[in-house]
C-alpha cells in the first residue's frame, strides 16, 4: 500500500471511528422501571435499538454543538412517514417525555436525513419471554441430540431501520445439564455441568447444537432460562425437567497379555500364538448397559468364534489367520447403540519350525553350543533327546529352551544321539518331528572336559 492509500485508508478509518463515538455521545435513552438496555448497534443502518421496561418516564435525550434541534419519528422508513415531535431543550440537548415504544427517534439538524442517526424504543414488558411447559421432542434422534417441543410466549423484537429494512433483536437463552467428559489419560468419565447461551427459537434448535458441546450422557435435570433480556430485567423465566439420557459414547482399548514364543523373525504385523489379548470397553454407565464382544476370521465372517457379553474380554488366539474383534454397545433401552464403531484387527502368524542337525557344546560358548530348535507360533511342545540305548538324555516343553549337551551334570561323549519332538501348531494339527542330532568336539576339547569333569 502505497503512502496516498494509507493516508486515504488511515482519514477514513478515523472518520467512521469519529462517526461511531459521536453517535455514542449524541443519544441517551433514560426510564422504565429499570436501567434500558442497549439491545443493538447497528451502525451500518445508523440505528441503535434500546430495550426498556415500561414507558414509565422513558425519555431521550440529544447533545450536540447545536443550541437548535429538531425532533422527528418513523414507524418504517424515515423518509416517508416521518412527523415532528416536540422536545424540551436546555443549551445544546434537548430531550423527548413523551416516547412511544414502537417507533424510530431522531433528530434533523441539517436538510439531509440520510446523515442522521436514529434510535428505536422497544417496551421490553410487552414482549416478555414467558413459558408454561417443556418437554423432550419424539421427533430429534436422542442417540445423537435433544430438541424440545413446549409452550412459551416468544414475540420478535422487530425495529425499523430508516430505509425501510426490518430487523428483529435475537433474544438469547441459556440451556444447562450434567453430562459426563471423557478422560483419555485416566480412561474414565467424569461429571461436569454445561451451560449453553444460543440466540435462536428453544423449540427449533437440538443440542448438542455444535460440535463442541457436550451429549447428554447421565440422568440430569435439563434447566433452560430466559431470555437473557428477561434476566436483564430481573424478570427471568425457568424451567426445569428431569431428562433419561439414551445417547451412549463407548471407547475401547487391548491390552497384549501374553504372546506365544519364538525365535524366528516375522512380520511386525503379526503376532506369535498363542496370544492373549484384552479387551475392554468404557462407556458411559448406566446409560451404556450392554456390551457384546464378537470374533471371527475376517475370511469367514458369518462365522462367529466367541460371542461374549461383558464390558472386557480376554481372548487367546491360537489359530493362523486375520480376525476381526468387534464391540457391540446399547442402551439400557436398547434404543442407541454403537454397531461395528470399534473393530480390531489381530493378525496371528503361521507356525513354523526348523531343527538343526548338530552342535556343539562346551566348545564355543553361545555359539551353537545348544540344541534348540528355530520356531515361531507354536501352541504346545514337548521333546526328548535319547543315546543310541534309548537312554533319556535330555526333556525340554519350553521350544526357547534345548539340550546344553549335559547328562547328570557331565557332558555327553561326541556321537550321534536321536531327538524326538511334538508340538502343535495355528493349524491346529499335532506334528512329529524325529531325527538324529551329532555332538561335535574336537579331541583336544574332549580330552581338557573329561579332565575337568574328573577333578
Amino acid at each position: 500500500m502505497d503512502i496516498d492509500k494509507k493516508r486515504k485508508f488511515g482519514g477514513l478509518l478515523a472518520f467512521m471511528l469519529f462517526v461511531c463515538s459521536a453517535f455514542a455521545r449524541q443519544y441517551g435513552v433514560t426510564g422504565g422501571g429499570h436501567t434500558p438496555l442497549l439491545a443493538e448497534n447497528n451502525t451500518g443502518g445508523r440505528i441503535q435499538v434500546y430495550l426498556v421496561y415500561g414507558m414509565e418516564n422513558v425519555q431521550i435525550s440529544y447533545t450536540s454543538s447545536s443550541t437548535s434541534h429538531q425532533w422527528y419519528r418513523y414507524k418504517t422508513r424515515a423518509l416517508d412517514d416521518s412527523e415532528i415531535v416536540s422536545s424540551t431543550q436546555t443549551g445544546t440537548t434537548s430531550y423527548v417525555t413523551n416516547v412511544e415504544e414502537g417507533y424510530g427517534y431522531y433528530v434533523k439538524e441539517n436538510e439531509n436525513v440520510g446523515m442522521n442517526y436514529f434510535v428505536w424504543i422497544i417496551d421490553y414488558s410487552k414482549y416478555e419471554f414467558f413459558i408454561r411447559s417443556l418437554s423432550i421432542s419424539p421427533d430429534v434422534d436422542e442417540c445423537v441430540a435433544v430438541g424440545f417441543d413446549g409452550d412459551a410466549d416468544i414475540e420478535e423484537l422487530a425495529y425499523y431501520t430508516p430505509s425501510g429494512s426490518r430487523g428483529a433483536i435475537k433474544r438469547e437463552f441459556e440451556l444447562s445439564y450434567v453430562t459426563l467428559k471423557w478422560n483419555e489419560a485416566l480412561k474414565r468419565f467424569s461429571e461436569e455441568k454445561f451451560v449453553k447461551i444460543f440466540n435462536t427459537d428453544p423449540f427449533s434448535t437440538t443440542f448438542p447444537s455444535h460440535s463442541d458441546d457436550p451429549m447428554l450422557l447421565t440422568d440430569t435435570e435439563i434447566t433452560l432460562k430466559g431470555d437473557l433480556f428477561a434476566r436483564y430485567f430481573g424478570v427471568e423465566k425457568s424451567i426445569s425437567i428431569p431428562y433419561e439420557a439414551k445417547a451412549i459414547q463407548v471407547y475401547a482399548d487391548t491390552l497384549i497379555v501374553s504372546v506365544g514364543s519364538g525365535n524366528m523373525e516375522g512380520s511386525e504385523y503379526e503376532l506369535c500364538a498363542p496370544a492373549v489379548i484384552k479387551f475392554t470397553a468404557y462407556a458411559n454407565r448406566p446409560v451404556a448397559s450392554r456390551f457384546v464382544w464378537k470374533v471371527y476370521n475376517s475370511e469367514d465372517p458369518d462365522n462367529l468364534l466367541i460371542q461374549y457379553s461383558a464390558e472386557e474380554l480376554e481372548y487367546t488366539f491360537d489359530r493362523v489367520g486375520t480376525f476381526i474383534v468387534k464391540l457391540e454397545a446399547s442402551d439400557r433401552s436398547g434404543f442407541c447403540s454403537n454397531d461395528d464403531e470399534h473393530a480390531f484387527q489381530i493378525s496371528i502368524t503361521e507356525t513354523e519350525m526348523a531343527i538343526p542337525n548338530a552342535f556343539s557344546p562346551g566348545c564355543t560358548p553361545g555359539i551353537n553350543d545348544i540344541f534348540k530348535v528355530r520356531c515361531k507360533s507354536v501352541i504346545k511342545f514337548q521333546g526328548w533327546v535319547f543315546n543310541r540305548w534309548g537312554t533319556e538324555m535330555f526333556h525340554w516343553t519350553d521350544p526357547l529352551q534345548g539340550w546344553d549337551g549335559k547328562y547328570r551334570g557331565k557332558y555327553a561323549p561326541p556321537g550321534a544321539y536321536y531327538y524326538l519332538i511334538e508340538y502343535t501348531g495355528t493349524d491346529g494339527k499335532k506334528r512329529v518331528k524325529k531325527g538324529d542330532i551329532n555332538v561335535f568336539r574336537s579331541k583336544e576339547i574332549d580330552t581338557e572336559i573329561r579332565k575337568e569333569e574328573e577333578r
